[in-house]
């Protein structure tokens, strides 16, 4: 997990296949929303951080289309006076496309760069409240 402290978001269901995402976010990542297909075939969506920044379109992945790298930063946001938060999130997918870049690099961020060869990210667990402070990802062989 990348990022720092808060509350615990995670999933209820296990997930098999992402379907959509959707950032709200400005100068830091403020809220994570997917819809994802979880292990018995159901759909589900999960929210988790604030209600700030600006609203972005919802990026809907093709049949067959997974994400294959998530990339980003974490790092201090001085607006908020917080010592981590996620600041920068991009997704790149099996087709070539990629989500984002949301958010923005603070000057002292700290880069990431989860590129998966066998698998595909499913799905995202997060600390954070009124923004997400860590983020992880869910690897799905």
């Amino acid at each position: 997990m990348w990022g720092g402290n808060g509350t615990s978001h995670d999933i209820v269901e296990p997930p098999k296949d992402l379907i959509s995402v959707q950032i709200k976010s400005k100068d830091t990542i403020d809220r994570l929303t997917f819809t994802y297909k979880d292990t018995k075939g159901n759909q589900q969506t999960v929210s988790w951080g604030g209600n700030m920044g600006d609203d972005h379109p919802a990026f809907v992945f093709h049949p067959n289309e997974y994400v294959k790298e998530v990339s980003g930063s974490v790092g201090p946001f001085p607006l908020q006076k917080l010592p981590y938060t996620v600041n920068s999130l991009k997704l790149l997918t099996s087709e070539g496309r990629t989500c984002g870049p949301w958010g923005k690099r603070g000057d002292n961020d700290t880069d990431f760069k989860v590129p998966v060869e066998k698998g595909r990210i499913v799905g995202f667990h997060v600390r954070g409240d009124g923004f997400i402070s860590a983020i992880g990802f869910y690897i799905h062989p």
